[in-house]
């Protein structure tokens, strides 16, 4: 009896130190693969709506030998050296964070039409793939924001990290509600584009907030199991230690699942969506996007899906800028009218 006693003592201790150890190995994963630069990318650095280019070689969007092909790619058609633009600083009322932004406004105050455009995880407002759609929302005449989220760009840093659009999402709002008391917008007039992770937090934003009037959805999440899985694979971990990471986010008070992009589908109610996705995204998988719309018609909402063949993370931005312009500005100026 005292053998079999002892032998399930050391089983206990096992288990513990096998649970300590896999909890360790998840804090250095989500420390890791939720890291992201408190600034301004010295790729991004020297990009303004007046003038911007694509990042060089392996500072692109997705990884490989295909980015190559974009690197110096003449971006000056899409510039906007003519719009007033004011840079801007958000105080959060109820956080400790202040927005950087662009406040671009073609037809400001005669049109109150306004667009908040998001960028994507380790990125800013500087990246060329919220340069380029917010300038064609400009140039039809639309206003746009376009912000840092908080730990990147010129946003307050708080620790670093990002948390799969639980906090950057409370930046989106706190930007749509800036527009209505500094600016006089009605929330009925303010839509959101938002890029990868931006379309993340977009949707987060959607559950929280159910006066923000439209969204934009380029390359979103929407399984975020799958989703992480695949990110933590995409950053050279194993993918079964998402789930450890998880975990380990909690223990330090961060529930990365706390609202879902689900939650935001299911909250967005009458308000109009539409998502643009590569059908070949090496980062995002194009079955997020058909998810998502399935999802939406299962409940009986509509959601459009405008699908670019071939184009891999943001890439349908380069490949068929024409038609994603088209694509954007019809839907906001039906979604946002005056």
């Amino acid at each position: 009896m005292r053998a079999l006693w002892l032998l399930l003592k050391i089983g206990v201790v096992l288990v513990l130190l096998t649970g300590l150890a896999m909890l360790a190995v998840g804090d250095y994963v989500y420390r890791t693969g939720t890291a992201v630069f408190c600034g301004i990318h010295s790729s991004h650095a020297g990009n303004t709506p007046a003038r911007f280019e694509t990042p060089g070689s392996g500072q692109g969007p997705f990884k490989g030998a295909g980015w190559d092909r974009w690197v110096g790619h003449d971006l000056s058609r899409w510039w906007i050296p003519n719009v007033p633009v004011e840079a801007v600083r958000i105080r959060d009322p109820e956080r400790s964070v202040t927005i950087s932004g662009w406040w671009i406004t073609p037809t400001f105050p005669d049109s109150k039409a306004t667009v908040i455009v998001v960028h994507g995880i380790d990125s800013s407002r500087h990246n060329f793939d919220t340069l380029m759609p917010a300038a064609m929302l400009a140039r039809a005449g639309l206003n746009v924001l376009l912000i840092d989220l908080r730990d990147q760009g010129e946003t307050t840093c708080e620790d670093g990290r990002h948390s799969a659009g639980q906090d950057e999402s409370d930046d989106i709002v706190t930007a749509a509600y800036w527009l209505k008391s500094a600016k006089a917008i009605p929330l009925s007039q303010v839509g959101v584009h938002g890029v990868s992770g931006g379309a993340l937090a977009a949707l987060i934003a959607a559950a929280k907030n159910s006066e923000i009037a439209a969204f934009s959805l380029e390359a979103p999440v929407f399984d975020f199991n799958k989703a992480a899985t695949h990110e933590v694979e995409y950053q050279g971990f194993p993918g079964f230690l998402w789930r450890a990471a998880y975990w380990a986010a909690r223990v330090r008070g961060k529930d990365l699942m706390a609202v879902t992009p689900s939650d935001g589908i299911e909250r967005m109610a009458n308000r109009p969506v539409q998502v643009l996705h590569g059908t070949a995204d090496s980062r995002v998988g194009y079955h997020n996007a058909t998810d998502l719309v399935a999802f939406a018609e299962a409940r009986g909402l509509k959601v459009t899906l405008h699908s670019f063949e071939g184009a891999d993370h943001i890439e349908g931005l380069l490949l068929e800028p024409q038609r994603y312009q088209t694509v954007l500005v019809d839907f906001f100026s039906a979604a946002l009218p005056d």
